[in-house]
């Protein structure tokens, strides 16, 4: 009988040794594709992949998922799972899964980093340094953390570690969303509110929700206009939530006082944009879920699935496992 093989899409990752080594040790076949080899991996590997496993970058669509026959799950490396066709994958009868729960401690450290270096605005004062200048004077509107209302977009898994690790700095905190019960927000001690509340009251802004048809650009001029002028505006969930054109525009007038962002749109950016270059926009290159210690977590159950799917043919964490009922 031939091995069951397990195709991985990734060209984030310079090696896939852990993978591999695990992988062959529990009796399978696993090929790596690059994005530039796609097409013609594609060909070799789509029709008798039992797992496919994919980084961000990848795009499994209604093509490549028609084309595979033997599939029994799609993982993905990590928790952005928007790049799947959930309809065509659940129509061919395939699983599809994400990792959760592997960074909520890193990104939730990243959102309120993120937030205290705007409420405190360091990149502003060290400006001020670096010009030549020694004016603490120089940078105005700092206000206490305890006076700010921190408005959360999703309260998810991230969004309750961010409430809890911004508690001790005495901030209001606000939620929106609609998939959670009030008793819930009772426990964290926040106070959920509608979309419209949210972007009004919020001092600074942080995004948590996935990407979807109702979330994409959900943050555009409309939305921002409803804002306090100067609020700040985080995202360390998905770059797509933010109309960008509509974010730099917004910054320009001084509706938006600033902006810390982990995540684009389009991934890796184009250098030479506008919001790029703009000193009021702190970026990092999507790295919030990064430490050691969440890359080994990521690939140890990204592995466990694997080999759940191989062995049992489900996966009980499927996003469309009842669907597939």
């Amino acid at each position: 009988m031939d091995k069951p093989l397990i195709w991985i899409l990734n060209d984030v990752w310079k090696e896939n040794d852990y993978e591999i080594e695990r992988l062959n040790n529990e009796g399978y076949e696993v090929a790596v594709t690059r994005l530039k080899d796609f097409d013609a991996d594609s060909k070799k590997y789509s029709g008798s992949a039992s797992v496919v496993m994919f980084q961000v970058g990848f795009i499994v669509d209604k093509a490549l998922i028609d084309t595979l026959d033997n599939c029994k799950a799609i993982i993905a490396l990590g928790m952005g799972y928007q790049n799947v066709d959930m309809e065509a994958a659940t129509n061919k009868g395939i699983h599809v899964t994400n990792i959760p729960d592997y960074c909520i401690e890193e990104v939730s450290d990243h959102t309120v980093a993120m937030m205290l270096h705007g409420m405190r605005r360091l990149s502003d004062y060290s400006a001020v340094v670096k010009s030549g200048s020694w004016d603490s004077f120089a940078v105005s509107g700092v206000k206490p953390i305890g006076r700010l209302t921190v408005g959360l977009l999703g309260f998810g898994r991230i969004a309750k570690r961010v409430a809890e690790k911004l508690k001790p700095f005495g901030a209001r905190i606000i939620a929106h969303d609609a998939f959670i019960p009030r008793e819930i927000f009772e426990e964290y001690d926040v106070e959920p509110v509608s979309f419209k509340a949210l972007m009004q009251r919020s001092d600074h802004l942080s995004l948590h929700v996935p990407l979807t048809e109702d979330t994409k650009h959900i943050i555009n001029t409309g939305s921002l206009e409803l804002m306090q002028d100067g609020a700040f505006i985080i995202n360390t969930c998905r770059g797509g939530i933010i109309k960008e054109d509509d974010l730099v525009q917004a910054i320009e007038s001084g509706k938006v006082g600033g902006a810390a962002l982990d995540v684009l749109e389009q991934e890796p950016p184009d250098f030479s944009s506008s919001l790029l270059n703009m000193e009021e926009v702190l970026i990092t290159p999507h790295s919030a879920y990064y430490s050691d210690e969440a890359l080994k977590n990521l690939r140890v159950k990204s592995c466990d699935k694997v080999v759940e799917a191989v062995e049992t043919g489900t996966i009980g964490t499927a996003l469309n496992k009842d669907e597939l009922k």
